[in-house]
Parts: C-alpha cells; structure tokens; sequence
C-alpha cells in the first residue's frame, strides 16, 4: 500500500492469483490492478488496471511527480519459469486524477533478477534508488528509479554477510539497516547490523540503548516495520508461546538511527492487527494496516476484515510523564494454558497477509473460542481509543489462538 502524490488517495496492489488462494475472500475478483482508496470518503473508489508481466509483489512512492503530475511508483513483479524465480521492476506514472496510468509500465532493467533464496526490496530516502538485496550470501542490486529506458542493475556482494542471518533490512540515509533474529525466529532488538550502499561494506553491528523508561520492546514476531529518514519505527507483532498460545501486542516503538536508542511512543493501536504492516509516506503520514477478525457493526462476521489507521505525529519520541503511566513489561506475560488452535463461532480462518520490505520514507523528516462472540479484550468496546480508560502500556487481557495457513518465507511474501 503506498500514499498518492496528494495525500488523496492510498493505492494497494491486487493479485488475483492470490485471491485465487485465499480461503477467505471468496475467489478472484478482477484483473491485476491498483485498488484506489479514497482516504477523504473513506472507501475504495476505482481500480486501475496493470498490464506488467509477472504477479505484483512490491509497490514504492516516488517523491517526483509523472510527467502529467500524478503520482510515480516503482513496482516490483515476479515470475516463475520451470522453477527459476526472477524479479521484473517498472515505472508506473499515473495521471494527474490518479485513477489511470499515462502508459503501460516501463521496464527499468535489461534482464530480470533471479533469486534462488530470501530477498529484500527497499527505495531509498537519500535518492531515487531501488535496492534488491538477495540471498544465498548477501549480493546487493542498485537499480535507478529515474532511468528513461532499461538498463543494467549495479551489483555488488558483501564478503562473508548472510541475508537469512536477520530478520529484516531498511534503507536511510545511504546505508542499508539489518534487524537480527533470535534462534526461535523472533525480531531481536538489541543490535543492529549496517552497510554502507557506497562503499558496499563491511557490515557493522551497532548496540542498541534501552528506553530510559521503559527498557527495550519484548520480542516479538510478524510485527510491522518500516523506515523513515533517520528512523526504524515498530508496531504490534505477536509473542509466540508455542502449541498455538499467541499474544498479540499494541504497542508502537522507535528507534532513533542516529544513537540507537528504543523509544516507546504514548499510544496503543485501538485493535491488535494480526501482522500488522507499516507505510511511511512522503507526506509525513504513517499508516498502519491489516486483519482483525471481529467485524465493525453491519459487517458481515466471515471474510477478512481490512483496517488502515492513519497516524501522525509519529515522530514525537517523548513519552508521558512515568507517574501518569504503567511500566510496560520488558518480558512478556507467561501464557495460561492452551484451550483451542483455532477460532471459534462463525469465523473463518484468515488468510496470510504478504509482508514488503522497508517502504519508501519521508526524506524530509505490515483468539480463544467462544461460543458467543464477547467485544476484544472482555469489557474493552471494539473501537475504544488507547488511552480511554486502559493506562498507557497496560496489556490487555485474553490468549488469541490464531489459525495460520502454510507460511511463504517473510522476506518473499506477496502483498495482496
């Protein structure tokens, strides 16, 4: 999902084949497309058709503007022939109404990447660059968003790196910034790994400070993260207990590049997104999106229910005074005792959401049954603002027991 030029609009990418796949929707709906969503009448509006080769996988806002004023993204397809993967990225200019493109999709490469393992895809805030990091190893792939005809991606490899080593990467400011990984696969906060993209490395590690409050975030997994110039902000994610036992947290953080200290921000999001993701725009605007399983009121309670929570004011790091707020637990809470996997009721089991690498950043600064279906988290009221009544950073209650379908790798997910 990514932010017109105007701050009008919020484009999502569509995959029929995808839709194809999903137990929840019900069956492709349409050609591949960008779905336009209207972030003033708060609802979809149009589709716009893409004629590229290859299913949609990424999709980044350029600062620059198309030739007629509408909004410029980079958009990154992928294909799979006798079971070689290779990636394909085009310049899609849109329109100045930003409900049509002006051409079809220009290639930006003479030939395709091929990928053989885990991969990132990132735009950089410092310049108009695409970067595809890949795996076995670490190789490194710089592709100028701004070419007017195909040409050939600057390539280099990083000496003794490993991309599956960490959890994911971002781009600000010149360098490349890798997340590490626990044993158990959960987001690891206490080091960050950095290359520099001009001199093509070494890679540095760089330990991060804890919140002088609030200590470091617990880890966590499937959280949504994303990169804004100077910034790594985290939001939600899950802790994984095993055997099913899921809790899911509210809370966002931030990590300040220029020190590498934590930072928890004063708000909790009014629902718990199941893997949420996060957009940093060139506006400023951050968006936070995904599924949550219980509809709003008039919805229908099966199918997958799409949330975009429009945040701003994301860079203000200071806290709340410590006396008019809670301790935010550094471990998280034990679990009770599993009581089902999977949810109960009328409710469908969700779909995977994809996950996309570091999107674009702004260069100016992603249930336990019951037999009648109670409001999130027991006397909360769905929709109630963080700061209502809960105290700021206070868990709330419950064990989620989320069914998940079989997992494409996070790195190569499809965003849909």
């Amino acid at each position: 999902m990514q932010e017109s030029a105007d701050t009008s609009k919020l484009y999502f990418l569509y995959d029929p084949v995808s839709d194809d796949n999903c137990i929840t929707t019900g069956g492709r709906k349409g050609m591949t497309c960008l779905t336009v969503f209207d972030t003033r009448a708060r609802c979809f509006i149009g589709e716009i058709p893409l004629r590229v080769r290859g299913r949609v996988k990424f999709l980044f806002a350029l600062p620059t503007r198309s030739p007629s004023g509408g909004s410029a993204f980079v958009l990154v397809t992928e294909t799979e022939d006798y079971g070689e993967v290779q990636l394909h990225f085009w310049r899609v200019n849109l329109a100045a109404d930003g409900m049509r493109v002006e051409s079809d999709p220009v290639s930006l490469l003479t030939e395709p990447i091929t990928v053989q393992d885990s991969f990132i895809v990132a735009l950089r805030d410092d310049m108009p660059e695409v970067v595809c990091m890949t795996a076995p190893g670490l190789i490194v792939h710089r592709i100028s968003a701004e070419a007017q005809y195909p040409q050939a991606s600057n390539r280099f490899t990083v000496p003794g790196a490993d991309l599956n080593h960490f959890y994911d990467g971002f781009l600000s400011k010149g360098n490349a910034y890798f997340m590490s990984s626990s044993p158990d696969g959960h987001l690891d906060h206490s080091r960050v790994h950095v290359l520099s993209l001009n001199s093509g490395g070494p890679i540095g590690t760089q330990f991060c400070q804890p919140d002088p409050q609030r200590g470091m975030p617990p880890h966590r997994k499937e959280a949504g993260i994303d990169s804004t110039a100077g910034f790594i902000l985290l939001a939600g994610g899950e802790v994984d207990y095993g055997t099913g036992n899921v809790t899911r947290l509210t809370d966002y953080w931030v990590l300040d590049l220029n020190n590498f200290h934590w930072n928890q921000v004063p708000a909790q999001m009014p629902v718990p997104l199941i893997e949420p993701r996060l957009t940093t725009t060139n506006s400023g605007n951050v968006y936070l999106w995904g599924d949550f399983d219980e509809p709003l009121p008039g919805m229908p309670e099966s199918g997958t229910h799409l949330r975009v929570l429009k945040i701003t004011g994301f860079n203000t790091l200071a806290p709340p005074p410590y006396s008019q707020s809670a301790m935010y637990p550094q471990q998280p809470q034990q679990p009770q005792p599993p009581q089902s996997g999977y949810p109960g009721g009328s409710q469908q089991p969700y779909s995977q959401p994809g996950y996309q690498g570091g999107g674009y950043p702004d260069p100016n600064a992603q249930y336990t049954a019951q037999p009648n279906p109670q409001p999130y988290g027991g006397n909360q009221q769905y929709g109630m603002q963080p700061n209502a009544e809960a105290p700021y950073g206070s868990q709330l209650s419950g064990q989620q027991y989320p069914h998940y379908p079989e997992k494409e790798k996070k790195k190569d997910c499809t965003i849909s």
